[in-house]
């Protein structure tokens, strides 16, 4: 069976299958029989990327590109749906799947699974929102499924809380607010006067102390989202903040109340994955994003033996 959790000093830790990963190595990020392979296995909580093509139908995929996904060249949004399933996943024979694909299958759970849909598309019409609600009504159907949407874009789960109160949602703070380090060139763009990734006009300037901007930005931060119910915090951001001072899975619990806190992605053969792993669990986060849960339970055992 597929581990679900760790078990911490009498706390569960969940473990969540980002893209679908398992750590076996049997199957494609995204794909239907990595669905299968983590649902069948026995996990609990799964996350997968959604996005659009051009013809409105939502599929399993996280980049707005094809190349690094699939066997296609160019944007995703230049195909439509049999275009699209006319593909090949990197590494295999099987086609990439859709949201209904995917939604098909999940709605016949019969046990207990938490759902991440992991919302990729940057900018979202009302038209576009309500065709992606309209997506989920039969995976929500299921009461053995407990459904959340997830966004960097905190204006996309504006718009979706609008049409639908009721929608659970899950925010990830790091286009405002996030540690300098990783490769990729995304908002935001400049290293403030703090030492944070942060293009807010506060830290232009080191008006504040350390632990004051931090707790203030924070704070500005997170209530943009109306009731969200998880908050993903990037490994990185989360050492370099409590390094500061501030520790943002207390301060978001201070503000909100009951917020399950994910922290991600914890990857074994990254230098520090102990370290991470460590800072995670002593403070008391409730589930950790991983590509490979498997070896993260091994690693696990390995620290407490």
């Amino acid at each position: 069976m597929l581990p679900t959790h760790l078990e911490f000093e009498g706390k569960r830790v969940a473990l969540k299958y980002h893209r679908l990963l398992s750590g076996s190595g049997q199957a494609p990020p995204n794909s239907l029989t990595a669905l299968r392979e983590v649902v069948e296995g026995g996990a609990w909580a799964l996350e997968f990327d959604v996005r659009l093509l051009g013809d409105g139908t939502w599929v399993l995929h996280h980049d707005p590109t094809l190349e690094r996904e699939t066997t296609g060249k160019g944007p995703l949004r230049f195909l439509d749906r049999a275009a699209y399933k006319s593909l090949r996943l990197r590494g295999s024979e099987e086609p990439p799947a859709t949201l209904t694909e995917a939604l098909d299958y999940l709605a016949r759970a019969a046990r207990p699974l938490k759902v991440q849909v992991d919302l990729k598309e940057e900018f979202l019409t009302q038209e576009e929102a309500l065709g992606l609600l309209r997506a989920l009504e039969p995976l929500r159907a299921n009461p053995m499924v407990h459904l959340v949407v997830g966004s960097l874009a905190d204006w996309n789960l504006r718009l979706l809380k609008r049409l639908d109160p009721s929608l659970a949602i899950g925010f990830d703070p790091a286009l405002h607010l996030d540690a300098p380090g990783e490769a990729w060139s995304r908002v935001p763009v400049r290293v403030n006067a703090y030492g944070y990734l942060d293009d807010h006009p506060l830290g232009f300037r080191r008006h504040l102390p350390l632990v004051a901007y931090l707790q203030d930005r924070l704070e500005a931060i997170l209530r943009s989202v109306p009731s969200f119910e998880e908050l993903y915090l990037r490994k990185e951001f989360l050492a370099q903040a409590l390094a500061d001072g501030v520790d943002p899975v207390s301060w978001a619990r201070n503000l909100f109340g009951k917020v399950w806190v994910d922290v991600w992605t914890l990857n074994l053969e990254e230098e520090k994955f102990y370290a991470y792993l460590k800072i995670v669990l002593d403070l008391g986060v409730d589930q950790i994003t991983t590509d490979a849960p498997l070896r993260v339970k091994a690693a696990f055992g390995e620290l407490k033996g």
